[in-house]
């Protein structure tokens, strides 16, 4: 290999180096930016966690349209993916574990899909016959944001056009673990709310409820799912910018120690040459003498 096309391409792998690192360390950023607004989140996640708990009863006899189990024709399945790329697996497993679900709920119901995020509208829209979807967002998903969604939800299974619909997303466990997860979000399981309230620890304070469990119960749990719904995304958001941040790191250690074995093949090839120069000059002086 000449000189020049090793320094060409040492020069290109220290440009994409230099990119890998810089995109490594906005990830980070970004994520411990949407952890935050998780952090942001604890006091109203409290106060509804009490309010459950004092319901919890009533939650178990089922006593509200939300969680009244439906003869189930047709099922919605929401599909959190990103809407760029440069993340690793992030959207290739969650999207994996959507189609396995997809193809075991196709076998006894009629299925339709919402993609959330650029890259599961790209993917389904190839494959399937897309009413809805929501893209577009960016780096960091809002409460605000999420409302349209939840308000399509809500509002689909209250007129009877989904009879279930589930969440598949991917959720964060760490900066190192995250997992696609798939949820039953309408109707909503009286074990999601257990696990909820059972997170949120010592939440023992009783209410006097009026005027009736039912009521309020329509009234508080069209709120919690879109709680569950921002939380969900956002934990899908926080594993994108993890995901990011690992492949990012990875590509960086690759092109480091790419980098190395090139500079040792240019210093090979120019040791060569300067050996080679210099018996040239021997041998011309040799002959002239």
């Amino acid at each position: 290999m000449e000189l020049k096309e090793v320094k060409s391409k040492i020069g290109s792998v220290k440009n994409i180096s230099e990119l890998t690192s810089s995109l490594e360390t906005f990830s980070a950023l970004k994520m411990k930016k949407t952890q935050k607004r998780f952090l942001e989140s604890a006091p109203f996640s409290k106060e509804m966690a009490r309010m459950l708990k004092n319901m919890e009863n009533s939650l178990r006899e089922n006593r509200s349209i939300f969680l009244e189990e439906r003869n189930v024709k047709n099922v919605l399945v929401c599909v959190v993916a990103s809407d760029r790329g440069f993340c690793g697996s992030f959207n290739s497993n969650v999207i994996k574990l959507a189609d396995k679900e997809i193809a075991k709920l196709r076998a006894n119901f009629e299925v339709e899909i919402l993609p959330i995020g650029k890259k599961a509208v790209g993917y389904y829209e190839r494959r399937e016959n897309i009413k809805y979807k929501f893209f577009g967002v960016g780096d960091y998903w809002r409460f605000r944001d999420t409302k349209d969604v939840t308000d399509f939800l809500i509002s689909s299974f209250l007129n009877d056009k989904y009879q279930e619909i589930r969440i598949i997303y991917t959720h964060f466990y760490s900066s190192f673990l995250q997992k696609p997860k798939s949820v039953k979000l309408f109707p909503l399981g009286i074990d999601i709310v257990s696990s909820f309230i059972k997170e949120e620890g010592d939440v023992d304070i009783r209410y006097k409820l009026e005027p009736s469990p039912r009521v309020i119960l329509d009234e508080v749990i069209p709120v919690f799912a879109q709680y569950l719904v921002y939380q969900y995304i956002l934990s899908a958001n926080t594993s994108e910018h993890s995901s990011r941040m690992m492949a990012m790191r990875s590509a960086s250690d690759s092109a480091r120690g790419l980098l190395e074995e090139l500079r040792l093949v240019y210093n090979k090839a120019r040791q060569e040459q300067i050996t080679s120069e210099v018996c040239e000059i021997s041998s011309t002086k040799e002959v002239m003498d």
